[in-house]
């Protein structure tokens, strides 16, 4: 198989609650696919960003205060990083930063930050940071899945039209008053999951290599790795999280 491009958006920039672990799945589990593949960071100094030259983009959480750099830097792509989404390639963006690729981030002082209105959502930000343990269940790629993470929720996230990426099983969510998590547009995925989600969930992981493929018009034979260590750490977690039923989402 050919190379597998990744674009790390703004690593030194945002780089809350290491999420770096999420490249190095993506990585790895390319690599087990039989991918060479490279990790390119993309920051204030690169010149000629062209996202339609890789397969995936990341970008992790960072301080709400950087966004409106990034943005500013980010807003000439735009249309291209529109483009990557509805061409069905991934792109993951993980905690805070979802708000940066919606309509805007209302912060707690009523001050707003514009967002590049790539997903249907709008963010406001907490006066109190939530942390719990983050529990779903989501359809990638017409493939359902369990998963379960953390997250540290200094933004909530209302949905104005995308799609949720999870329903809720336990944990906050988006706002903590209903069972979305996150939202989800063609392949590319805006979750409140940390962990980092890709190693903890490596079946979404695979799933994810196995689109990145399939745009490039190749065929994807499967990663040969026993995935059981994964499977039972993840029992041992839904296990824990089900002795706090206090906090359990029941908006059925």
């Amino acid at each position: 198989m050919s190379e597998l491009k990744i674009a790390w958006l703004f690593p030194d920039t945002l780089f809350l609650h290491g999420e770096r672990g999420n490249l190095l799945a993506l990585k790895r589990y390319g690599e087990m696919a039989g991918m060479t593949v490279s990790v390119n960071k993309i920051d204030f100094a690169t010149e000629g960003f062209d996202p339609g030259n890789y397969d995936i983009i990341f970008c992790a959480p960072g301080e709400i205060s950087s966004f409106p750099a990034v943005y500013d830097w980010l807003l000439p792509y735009k249309d291209k990083l529109d483009e990557f989404i509805k061409a069905g390639k991934p792109l993951i963006v993980t905690g805070t930063s979802v708000g940066l690729f919606g309509s805007e981030i209302v912060r707690t002082d009523g001050s707003k930050i514009k967002g590049l209105g790539l997903v249907s959502l709008y963010a406001t930000e907490n006066n109190d940071v939530y942390g719990d343990d983050n529990w779903f269940e989501c359809v990638y790629n017409g493939q359902q899945f369990q998963m379960i993470g953390n997250q540290i929720q200094m933004n909530d996230l209302v949905l104005t039209g995308a799609e949720p990426f999870g329903k809720l099983e336990y944990g906050y969510g988006n706002c903590g008053k209903n069972r979305e998590e996150g939202a989800i547009v063609n392949n590319s995925i805006f979750t409140n999951t940390l962990g980092p989600m890709l190693i903890c969930d490596p079946w979404l992981t695979v799933e994810i290599i196995k689109v990145a493929a399939s745009n490039k018009g190749e065929e994807f034979k499967g990663i040969d790795y026993d995935m059981e260590l994964e499977k039972k750490s993840f029992e041992t977690k839904k296990r824990l999280i089900t002795t706090k039923e206090s906090r359990l989402v029941n908006c059925k």
